[in-house]
């Protein structure tokens, strides 16, 4: 499936992850959309941004629908864009910080999951990433938000993975120990250092070892692999 026809959309591209795994894909010779919250700086004739509130459903399907008309089909969706809220102790939770976290790391990637899978169903083909972390197996204390938001995403992925199964649509999860952007760094140093002692890999990831793993899940012989969270760096 890895040619100059295939289509992927990547959420979050104007930084961090998201941005380096457009990239990544550009020279791969894949046709990118990419979107976020501003402008992007990556520039090639593949490559389409748009400035999108993923939580807005509206925005979402008209987005999709534009890409969909454009290019034909749509093969493949990473969903990277989420929020790292800074590390905060459960009792001081509050209503407008939870609808914040979860509108955008479980409610934007479902609308996102949702819309593409109609358009895949056309093909009868399909591949679908969704990123959560090391922190929704680790469970460090002051990330229950960011921890649980990931974890629901984990769970609706599967159920989606089952219902979407025998249309040759597969959803996985991949949860990266460390990878060095502006939103992990969000975490604080105690909650970094503290999970480094629990990773059996405790440096950096680099972005081969996360897309090496993308490239396969996309392939047609991966079929066989759905519904699976996989963690990267550390043992669950």
């Amino acid at each position: 499936m890895r040619n100059s026809k295939s289509v992927l959309i990547i959420t979050g591209t104007s930084s961090g992850l998201g941005k380096d795994l457009a990239k990544y894909f550009l020279k791969k010779k894949y046709i990118v959309c990419g979107c976020s919250r501003g402008k992007s700086k990556i520039y090639s004739k593949n490559y389409f941004h748009s400035i999108l509130d993923i939580k807005n459903e509206d925005q979402v399907k008209n987005w999709i629908n534009n890409i969909y008309s454009k290019h034909k089909k749509i093969d493949f969706l990473i969903n990277n864009a989420a929020i790292i809220p800074a590390s905060f102790p459960v009792l001081l939770n509050n209503t407008n910080l939870i609808n914040k976290v979860f509108s955008a790391n479980v409610i934007g990637p479902v609308n996102l999951m949702n819309e593409v899978a109609k358009k895949m169903l056309k093909k009868k083909f399909g591949r679908i990433i969704n990123f959560s972390s090391m922190a929704a197996g680790l469970l460090e204390e002051g990330t229950s938000l960011y921890s649980s938001s990931k974890k629901s995403l984990e769970f609706y992925s599967k159920i989606f993975a089952k219902e979407l199964s025998k249309e040759n649509i597969t959803c996985n999860t991949i949860a990266p120990s460390m990878y060095d952007t502006p939103s992990f760094r969000e975490l604080g140093d105690k909650i970094i250092n503290n999970a480094k002692k629990k990773l059996q890999i405790k440096r950096k990831l680099k972005i081969n070892e996360i897309s090496d793993i993308i490239e396969f899940l996309f392939k047609k012989e991966s079929r066989v692999i759905n519904g699976q969270t996989i963690y990267l760096g550390l043992i669950i």
